[in-house]
């Protein structure tokens, strides 16, 4: 099971979560998840039908689970509803797609410039909005089909790591990923072997429990034995971080073995800002970055604070000489991965956003880092101003000093 029921009656009804909950703030109508997780779970467990569109509307940013004082699993039983709920014919085509970002990768790479002038095209988009209820004021990401290879070294696996590729970074930030590897290499990881697999979050947040736990299932399956080996996983999407740290335990938990697998995936994974915070050391920080003097504001995305790590890359970021940043500290940004693409959730999407939206224009920085691919879309599309991962920033310092 996705969820945990157990801890169903911990709940007391405080409504903390919905105090916290991104979509309740910005739309009185939404239920919150006190209501669509935990009550409504009640009736579920006794076969009463209460389906509800607003299941779709949930963000699964994780907040409510964050604040719950007796850690009841609000947001697993909320995803746990959404794989039961019954969609229209036209958004379960639409969502089909939105769950396997690995796929459309690999079909929108064939010819990226052709796909990139068709997704652009005003037509096409309003095309999609017809047709797959997807919003024609998006600009869709550039796809662009370029392998990441690096030399594989043949060394002790305590010193390998494993890069967890994900989709945005695998089919539209290759760039990203090459910096990433070649950095991690530079710090004395000798052996980076990258893998590209989805983590199966979109999946999860769509309600395709079925493709999540394939997804989770193949993970677990390639990642394990190096892990077991020594090897550590790093992501440099906090998505996929939070997936494989916090969900694939749920998803697969019905398989005694395979429970004891994700659990160690689990410790031995680490955001890329993470594992570098851990590791500064090794690259001598201080003395290997150019001074810069630039303005910058960091957003923290939902799912690098669902991990429990602080902020890194804010700290690693202030430590880079008359670098003038601030932590906007604004929440959620309110794309929420593919939520934002959904026409009929486009409004509360940007809604949501507006809070951060404002922070960033009282600052009024040169740029804006963050980790999360879809934040960063969020933000150019809400303030029109460069938001990058603050990786390339870094590396990109580094590099000017050598």
């Amino acid at each position: 099971m996705l969820c945990n029921s157990i801890n169903l009656d911990n709940c007391i009804k405080c409504s903390d979560c919905n105090a916290v909950c991104p979509v309740s703030i910005v739309y009185p109508a939404y239920p919150g998840p006190k209501n669509l997780g935990p009550e409504l779970e009640r009736l579920r467990l006794e076969g009463i039908s209460c389906d509800t569109d607003w299941i779709e509307y949930c963000l699964n940013c994780y907040r409510c689970n964050l604040v719950c004082p007796n850690q009841v699993d609000i947001s697993g039983m909320i995803n746990m509803a959404k794989a039961h709920h019954k969609k229209p014919l036209i958004r379960k085509m639409r969502d089909f797609w939105f769950s396997r970002p690995w796929l459309l990768g690999r079909l929108l790479t064939i010819m990226p410039r052709l796909t990139n002038l068709m997704l652009n095209i005003r037509p096409v988009r309003l095309l999609m909005s017809r047709l797959l209820k997807i919003s024609s004021n998006r600009i869709f990401p550039i796809y662009i089909d370029s392998d990441i290879n690096v030399p594989i070294h043949d060394v002790p696996k305590s010193d390998s790591v494993i890069f967890f590729l994900g989709c945005s970074i695998r089919y539209n930030q290759p760039d990203l990923g090459r910096k990433v590897v070649l950095f991690l290499q530079r710090i004395g990881i000798k052996s980076v072997n990258i893998f590209s697999g989805c983590c199966g979050l979109p999946a999860l947040a769509n309600g395709d429990i079925k493709e999540a736990r394939v997804r989770a299932r193949s993970n677990t399956e390639y990642l394990i034995k190096d892990v077991l080996a020594g090897s550590f996983v790093v992501a440099a999407c906090t998505s996929c971080g939070h997936m494989l740290k916090t969900c694939f335990d749920g998803l697969l938990d019905e398989d005694s073995d395979m429970k004891h697998k994700v659990q160690k995936i689990a410790k031995s994974t680490f955001d890329f800002g993470e594992f570098l915070m851990s590791r500064s050391d090794l690259f001598l920080f201080d003395n290997n970055i150019s001074s810069s003097n630039l303005r910058i504001a960091y957003h923290a995305p939902c799912h690098q604070i669902s991990q429990g790590i602080g902020r890194p890359w804010f700290h690693l970021l202030k430590r880079i000489p008359n670098l003038q940043i601030e932590d906007l500290d604004a929440g959620c940004c309110g794309m929420s991965g593919t939520f934002g693409f959904k026409e009929e959730k486009y409004k509360i999407s940007m809604d949501i956003g507006q809070r951060l939206f404002d922070s960033i224009r009282d600052v009024n920085p040169q740029m804006v880092v963050t980790e999360c691919a879809t934040c960063r879309m969020q933000i150019e599309h809400g303030v029109k101003i460069k938001t990058i991962h603050p990786a390339e920033l870094l590396l990109d310092l580094i590099s000017a000093k050598t």
